[in-house]
């Protein structure tokens, strides 16, 4: 399944970005070296984490929005770094561009994000 860009929050075209999956989000950013996030998150083999600009959520669809108190989530003040499985699939990666300073990891749409106002998910131009 292609991926589905959604955004960028770098000047000069690079990543962190977000992109749609069909039931995930996929998100690229950078490797995390943060030590408070570091010891925030106990990871399962196969899991990373990503590091990106708060801004990157701000192209999430219409009507979908960060569920509040998500696991999955680590607030340092103007990053985000969130958890998720590492992309391993060939086809995926074959679509990116990723930095050795970068890792992408995939996260369940409904594990991350909510409806607003009781706008489904899945028909939020997602």
């Amino acid at each position: 399944m292609p991926l589905r860009f959604l955004g960028k929050e770098t000047i000069d075209g690079g990543s962190p970005t977000l992109y749609d999956h069909g039931d995930t989000w996929v998100i690229q950013g950078y490797i995390v070296l943060n030590m408070a996030a570091l010891a925030h998150f106990e990871l399962e083999d196969g899991e990373a984490l990503v590091e990106v600009h708060k801004t990157l959520m701000d192209h999430l669809p219409d009507g979908v929005r960060l569920r509040p108190g998500c696991h999955m989530l680590f607030d340092t003040g103007t990053m985000y770094v969130l958890k998720g499985p590492k992309v391993t699939d060939p086809a995926v990666l074959a679509q990116l561009h990723l930095p050795d300073h970068e890792t992408v990891i995939e996260v369940p749409k409904d594990d991350l994000t909510e409806a607003v106002d009781g706008v489904d998910r899945r028909t939020a131009h997602v």
